[in-house]
C-alpha cells in the first residue's frame, strides 16, 4: 500500500505539470525539526535536510498555486537514562524521513519578487532510524518496531515567506504545524522550521 501511495502521488505531480504555464524548479535546503510531545518529555530540535522539485501555476498577478514533492530528513533528540538509578543518560536522536507534499498559495504584494505563503502539506513516513551516544558496550539495546509505534500518513498547515529573482533563484523560509498525532499510542505532533534555495526554470 505505501509503495502504490508514492507511486500514485508522483504520477499526479508531474502529469499536472503538462501545461505550458507551469514553471518547474528545484530546491534544497536545512530544516530544524522537532516533535511536540507531553509534558514529561525533554524533546530538542535537530538539523535535517530537505530536497525536492516545485511546480507552480500563475492564477492571476497577484497569486500563483505551487505544489511540491520533497525529501525532509525530521525528527528530534533526547536525553534518555540508561541506568535503573537514574544516574547515567545517553544522547538519542530520532530521524524520521518524510516524503512531504505542500499544496500552496503564494500571494505577491507587491510585484513578483516578495511574498507570503501558505496552505495544507501532506508527509509520507518511508523510513524511521535512532542513533544512540555514549551507549555501554555490555548493556544489550532493544530496537523499536517503528512501522507498528508511527502513523505513515501525516498532516500539517505550512506557512512561510520567500522572495524570487529576476534570474530564476530564490530563497524560502517556513514553518509547518502537524496536526496528525504520529504516535500511534502517544502525544507527539511534528514541527520544523525550513530554510531553502531554489532556482526556477
Amino acid at each position: 500500500m505505501g509503495k502504490k501511495f508514492v507511486v500514485l502521488v508522483i504520477c499526479m505531480f508531474f502529469c499536472a505539470t503538462v501545461s505550458a504555464q507551469i514553471g518547474f524548479g528545484v530546491k534544497s535546503g536545512a530544516v530544524f525539526a522537532n516533535q511536540k510531545m507531553g509534558k514529561h518529555w525533554d524533546a530538542k530540535s535537530k538539523w535535517g535536510m530537505i530536497t525536492g522539485v516545485i511546480a507552480t501555476y500563475p492564477l492571476n498577478e497577484k497569486l500563483d498555486l505551487q505544489g511540491e514533492l520533497y525529501y525532509a530528513n525530521r525528527g528530534f533528540t533526547q536525553s534518555i537514562y540508561t541506568s535503573f538509578d537514574q544516574t547515567k543518560s545517553s544522547n538519542w536522536a530520532f530521524t524520521y524521513h518524510y516524503m512531504n507534499i505542500p499544496l500552496l498559495v503564494k500571494f505577491f504584494p507587491m510585484g513578483k519578487c516578495i511574498y507570503l505563503a501558505a496552505g495544507p502539506q501532506f508527509g509520507y513516513l518511508m523510513d524511521h532510524s535512532n542513533d544512540i551516544e555514549d551507549w555501554p558496550k555490555d548493556e544489550p539495546r532493544e530496537e523499536l518496531d517503528w512501522k507498528d509505534e508511527y502513523r505513515r500518513l501525516d498532516f500539517s498547515l505550512v506557512g512561510g515567506i520567500g522572495a524570487i529573482f529576476n534570474n530564476g533563484i530564490f530563497v524560502d523560509v517556513r514553518s509547518d504545524y502537524g496536526l496528525t498525532k504520529v504516535l500511534k499510542n502517544g502525544e507527539a505532533n511534528n514541527r520544523g522550521l525550513e530554510l531553502s534555495i531554489g532556482y526556477m526554470f
